[in-house]
């Protein structure tokens, strides 16, 4: 199988309520290693909340994903008339870890306005780099002999090294190490939305996942960040991205999906979605859209 062709996510059957408001009403979707998928669709037609469900910040109602082979999250839809199952709590390690995988990137950045840039991008790389050295320490302790190697448990100054780093290398790379030392409030929208795409970088995921990236920028300033978004997509990152800029979509995407009323109602490669749209409610969006 080539790479390709690879599934890294499947993702059947899923729904999710608010109340008694459907948002999503049963999508499937395979998305492949090196795939980058732009969603596209009118406000309110679930976009930003199937990527919130792709990463669990919202539990969905019912369906089922599974990353890299493993199932992450099942519930079946209840049959009509019957009540429906509430999902169980994901055991905190296994979300952790999935979320790992999955770098996200929101509309308003999010970053700690409380720290500098650099601090915000070895945040979690520095936590999660402590869990790591704690689990070690205790399969030392109550483990088996010789099954974990001292050398392999990092001291604390050797985590934060490592962490600050790779930060100013990222920074480096997008153009902004002057900015290490600043805070994220005497940022341009444009600089401190590249620093969330970098803060999500620094978790190494496997996967990044785009909320509308450009949707709260000036216009003057969307260029810089997708400019970033397509070197990462030419590097062959898996990428899902809700975006409403459509020849960003058209350009950058292997496959568009095109979302309405909570189902993605057609999808395909940009040139068949966008140049010969077979679904009604696409084609009168795009002529919305595209003018």
């Amino acid at each position: 199988m080539s790479e390709k062709q690879e599934s890294m996510i499947e993702v059947t059957d899923l729904y999710k309520n608010f109340g008694h408001n459907q948002v999503l009403r049963g999508v499937d979707v395979s998305i492949h290693r090196g795939e980058k998928i732009a969603v596209i669709g009118p406000s309110g037609s679930g976009k930003s909340t199937f990527l919130r469900c792709l990463n669990l910040l919202e539990q969905p109602t019912a369906g089922t994903i599974c990353f890299e082979g493993e199932e992450i999250f099942s519930v079946p839809l209840a049959e009509e008339g019957a009540k429906q199952r509430r999902p169980q709590p994901i055991p905190s390690r296994k979300l952790n870890a999935y979320r790992q995988q999955m770098g996200m990137v929101f509309q308003h950045f999010n970053l700690f306005n409380n720290l500098t840039v650099l601090e915000n991008i070895m945040f979690a790389p520095i936590k999660l780099g402590k869990q790591a050295m704690r689990r070690a320490k205790r399969r030392q302790f109550f483990g088996k002999k010789g099954e974990v190697d001292t050398e392999e448990i990092k001291s604390v100054a050797q985590i934060e090294k490592e962490a600050k780093d790779q930060a100013l290398s990222l920074l480096e790379r997008i153009g902004l190490a002057d900015k290490a030392s600043a805070y994220p409030s005497t940022l341009s929208g444009g600089q401190r939305q590249r620093i969330a795409i970098v803060r999500a970088l620094a978790m190494n995921p496997k996967v990044m996942l785009f909320d509308e990236p450009t949707s709260a920028l000036d216009p003057e300033m969307v260029g810089e960040v997708l400019a970033l978004i397509k070197e990462l997509a030419d590097e062959g990152m898996t990428m899902v991205i809700v975006t409403h800029e459509m020849g960003f979509a058209r350009e950058v995407a292997t496959r568009v999906l095109f979302m309405d009323g909570g189902k993605i109602q057609e999808q395909g490669p940009p040139e068949q979605v966008f140049g010969a749209p077979q679904n009604p409610r696409l084609q009168d969006f795009l002529s919305k859209v595209l003018l």
